[in-house]
């Protein structure tokens, strides 16, 4: 490590809590006074990008024309399928997922709301094969949570991270697009598929949810270039785990903890990717968010606090993937004039 000290980027959506409950923030005021003090005495800073894997993107210097779609299918696919088997064409995410009757709506539940063993994944993954043989389609299921789609043609479509529409109503989310009546009929057609097979069937039994629809995102192809930025990763997040693969960029598990994230050394920059509170914002669980934040005060924002005053750490960006980031320096930590806010007030949506 350099004498300047260490630089770090710590990407942690969900960070600013639940939007929707401004009184939940309000009533935590001096609870993480270590994150109060970082976000406080930080240089605000707007970002063009407000959700994960944009900024994620960002972060690695990917650069994606506006309205365009992130290729999160082909870049996540580099952690989950042999390099030698890879399919170099258009594919998509085609993530299962449960949709649940609320009212008048349908509410999505991702793969973070419930298990999914490899045995029933290859099951409806076989399913899905037989039912649309003569299109041309091949669905499969490296790992449990995480499908892909891949397609003889580009469909004329755009889509929505499943992580953003957890908890909400699907219909807004649906794709769009040219194509979006088809696609819409072929995810009426699944239910259907999916409802009637008998892993479904053997999950309610359990009491578990049902596995009753396919949740398609993330299409596109591999981009053309890849520059690999001067970082070094700590992540577990795929979306992460493919772009460090992609851009041939050193990566690592997260680590227990700061003293073991700054042991190795090197002095490039530390993206350090939290997404840990992403799911608890989701599905609005006040309870778990308060649990993991208070774990995090501890594990890692007390310790940077600290780090930044014995000048281990020299700078720290925070970027809760929320519109605005937040940048500090030990200086910056020093200047004691400046009002420690609570965190309902420095950490507000938008």
């Amino acid at each position: 490590m350099s004498k300047a000290g260490q630089h770090i980027a710590l990407v942690i959506p969900g960070l600013c809590g639940p939007g929707s409950n401004p009184a939940f923030l309000d009533s935590l005021t001096g609870q993480f006074p270590a994150l109060e003090r970082l976000l406080s005495r930080s240089r605000h800073e707007r970002r063009a990008v407000n959700n994960l894997d944009a900024s994620l993107c960002r972060h690695f210097g990917l650069h994606v024309r506006a309205g365009a779609a992130l290729p999160v299918a082909a870049l996540t696919s580099l952690i989950d399928i042999d390099v030698d088997n890879l399919d170099p064409g258009y594919r998509l995410r085609a993530d299962p997922v449960h949709l649940q009757a609320d009212r008048s709506v349908l509410r999505l539940f991702d793969s973070r709301a419930f298990s999914v063993t490899q045995d029933e994944a290859d099951a409806l993954v076989v399913a899905f094969n037989e039912f649309y043989t003569d299109r041309g389609w091949r669905l499969t299921a490296p790992c449990p949570q995480r499908w892909y789609l891949y397609l003889p043609e580009a469909p004329l479509i755009t889509t929505v991270s499943p992580a953003r529409v957890a908890g909400q109503a699907v219909d807004p989310n649906l794709p769009h697009g040219q194509d979006a009546a088809v696609w819409h009929a072929l995810m009426n057609e699944v239910q259907m598929l999916f409802h009637q097979h008998p892993v479904n069937a053997r999950r309610e039994d359990r009491g578990e949810p049902a596995l009753n629809s396919l949740w398609f995102w993330g299409e596109g192809r591999l981009p053309d270039t890849a520059h690999r930025p001067d970082i070094q990763v700590a992540t577990d997040y795929p979306l992460a785990m493919g772009l460090a693969s992609f851009t041939h960029t050193p990566r690592r598990d997260v680590p227990a903890g700061l003293d073991e994230l700054l042991a190795s050394g090197d002095e490039s920059l530390i993206l350090l990717v939290l997404d840990d509170l992403e799911a608890a914002v989701q599905y609005a669980e006040f309870e778990t968010w308060l649990e993991t934040m208070n774990r995090l005060e501890q594990h890692w924002f007390v310790p940077l606090l600290e780090a930044l005053g014995n000048g281990r750490v020299a700078g720290l960006e925070i970027d809760p993937c929320s519109g605005k980031s937040y940048r500090t320096s030990r200086r910056q930590q020093q200047h004691f004039w400046k009002r420690v806010l609570p965190l309902a007030s420095v950490c507000r949506h938008g």
